[in-house]
């Protein structure tokens, strides 16, 4: 079976047509177009080693997953489309495992268990490969710079030109140190499937992943609960890099151990983040979230002995029959969680990597605050949602350094951190809901 199928290369390429063939081995590769065949794949995988994930929601997609290793998102030109390349991939998938099945059946009581830790050893090599290829586009993007900077004037800066040899060595020896890493576990690999060999019929070709060229398309989806690997000695900095206080202080904490300042520092620094989508109209939404901190805030200087965690306000409150009332702290911190809960999907959307800024503010503002705002402040948001910025100036925007950010390990960096502050925001945000549900002070009330 062959096709054109989009498929998602990166932020600044987006979805692009590839064509792609699955041979009568159970081979997926995928060509630039049909018509440049001749110059060789740009990748390929063996089904049976791949699993096959279905769009809960676009009804073109569906995605290939090498565990470990890489990510195909692809889009068919129809749903009877996607339904063939399903059967077709799906039929190859079935195959295997019950290949796989009849060989460790037919194998000796010590064979599964050799398998296994030769599995271990083949995924722990895979990630390797994958951060090795990760500090070849680095390298090569540290000598560029040297050469640029050596080249630019007749007497380059020597402060400049020694910051980027010293990024350079690092990079040097990030990729040796990885490159060894990599020939230790091929060789004990290759010991071990000697004694493999010795002892059981040969592994059945379905179980192996083959040899692949490296694309040059690398992409960077994130499925919702494992993150990209990224190397340890490269770390660049970021918004999030630069947060003193972050949400994750606050997890461990139960609700009446939230100290409400602390809380206040955290809400903060993570409510900057609205003045890098650019939009005049979030202008709105930015100083209703300044209004809500400075009533909690008000609240708490006025005792803050006795308002020192969140509980004791809104229980100071319950005791004065005061949350209804429109100002109260009770209701400005219902307001701050809501906000809370929009930046967290948000970060969580636009963190999967394969999302557009607009169409993750869009899915975050549908589940945070839309049921919520009346037709005039949807109406508004919608408008707002039009001036974001694009994905690559988004990234830009989060980057100390701006000229890092197309960096491909900076783009990982930054979708880890996203993820990672999401997940801590949610669970507060998870902590404040259930103490107000558990006490009635929940407000369905629509504003405009």
């Amino acid at each position: 079976m062959e096709g054109t199928l989009l498929k998602w290369t990166n932020y600044y390429n987006g979805w692009q047509p590839r064509h792609f063939i699955l041979n009568e081995t159970g081979i997926i590769s995928y060509y630039k177009s049909s018509e440049l065949i001749h110059e060789g794949c740009k990748g390929s995988c063996l089904v049976v080693a791949c699993e096959l994930k279905i769009h809960p929601h676009d009804s073109l997609r569906f995605d290939l997953i090498i565990p470990g290793e890489q990510f195909f998102c692809l889009k068919a030109k129809s749903p009877s489309e996607r339904q063939r390349w399903l059967v077709a991939l799906g039929s190859w998938k079935a195959r295997g495992t019950k290949s796989t099945t009849k060989s460790i059946k037919t194998s000796n009581d010590n064979t599964p268990s050799l398998i296994s830790h030769l599995n271990a050893i083949d995924d722990e090599l895979k990630l390797k490969v994958q951060e090795l290829r990760l500090y070849e586009t680095v390298l090569m993007q540290r000598i560029h710079a040297v050469k640029f900077i050596a080249n630019d004037t007749p007497t380059p800066d020597v402060k400049i030109l020694d910051e980027a040899t010293s990024m350079l060595n690092i990079a040097c020896d990030a990729f040796i140190h990885t490159l060894d890493e990599c020939v230790k576990l091929a060789t004990s690999g290759s010991s071990q499937s000697l004694l493999l060999s010795s002892s059981t019929p040969s592994l059945d070709s379905n179980n192996m992943l083959i040899d692949r060229t490296v694309s040059n398309e690398m992409n960077f989806n994130k499925t919702t609960d494992v993150l990209m690997v990224l190397p340890k000695q490269i770390v660049y900095r970021t918004f999030f890099s630069e947060i003193i206080y972050t949400f994750s202080t606050l997890t461990p904490l139960s609700f009446d151990e939230i100290n409400s300042e602390l809380f206040l520092f955290t809400c903060e620094k993570y409510f900057e983040l609205i003045d890098k989508f650019n939009g005049t109209l979030l202008g709105t939404f930015r100083s209703d979230i300044v209004s809500n901190m400075t009533k909690l805030t008000n609240r708490i200087c006025t005792n803050q002995k006795k308002f020192e965690n969140l509980l004791s306000i809104i229980n100071d409150e319950i005791s004065t029959q005061t949350i209804k009332e429109k100002d109260s702290a009770t209701n400005s911190l219902l307001w701050l969680r809501r906000s809370i809960h929009f930046l967290s999907c948000f970060l969580h959307e636009f963190g999967q990597g394969d999302k557009t800024v607009e169409d993750a503010m869009n899915q975050a503002y549908g589940k945070a605050l839309k049921p919520y705002h009346g037709w005039i402040t949807r109406g508004l948001f919608a408008e707002a949602l039009r001036s974001v910025p694009s994905n690559e100036d988004f990234l830009i925007s989060l980057a100390i350094n701006p000229n890092e950010a197309k960096e491909v390990l900076f783009e990982r960096q930054i979708l880890n951190e996203m993820v990672q502050h999401s997940n801590n925001m949610n669970v507060v945000v998870r902590k404040l809901n259930d103490f107000y549900i558990e006490h009635n002070l929940e407000s369905d009330e629509i504003i405009d």
